[in-house]
């Protein structure tokens, strides 16, 4: 993925990385690795070194204003999630998350590119908001099960979407 508008390189420090939003792909078949969207490249606790340049480079991720609502209703409500649940033939789920990235790093208008990054935290679905089917509803606590097994394996946390939205975190960022 190329992030197009490039404004500078940075050296930022791990102890005070930047924050990127971003999504991945996740094998249906009892799977708990992550995959970038864009290419079969799995995803390890700590990625990195990688090489930084003003395009094509580095681990990416949106900034608050690219990423803002329209991934979490595109990976949830638009795509292989809800539809899987009703046995349409998918054959990954999607996964959105917040990272942090530090080292050299590219800075572009709706992003960034970095030589290190890590997984922070992914979004599940708050369970008491969910309305539909009992089907439906079994669906979201074996997707939130799968997503706090992926958490685990990542040394990352979990929050809601809606949690997260709500937070003085994310409304600080609007």
């Amino acid at each position: 993925m190329c992030l197009p508008g490039f404004v500078e390189f940075r050296q930022i420090g791990e102890s005070s990385p930047f924050i990127g939003y971003r999504a991945w792909k996740n094998k249906l078949e009892n799977s708990l690795v992550l995959i970038s969207e864009n290419q079969d490249y799995l995803w390890k606790k700590i990625e990195g070194p990688h090489e930084i340049r003003e395009t094509n480079s580095g681990i990416y991720a949106y900034n608050y204003n690219s990423y803002n609502y329209n991934n979490y209703y595109d990976n949830y409500y638009n795509n292989n999630n809800y539809r899987y649940y009703d046995n349409n033939n998918y054959s990954n789920y999607r996964i959105s998350g917040i990272i942090t990235q530090w080292g050299k790093v590219a800075i572009h208008k709706i992003g960034q590119r970095s030589e290190f990054a890590k997984v922070n935290t992914i979004f599940k679905i708050r369970e008491q908001d969910a309305k539909g089917p009992k089907k439906f509803l079994d669906w979201i606590k074996l997707f939130n099960r799968r997503i706090i097994s992926i958490t685990d394996k990542y040394d990352a946390k979990t929050i809601s979407w809606q949690d997260f939205t709500e937070s003085k975190t994310f409304n600080a960022q609007s």
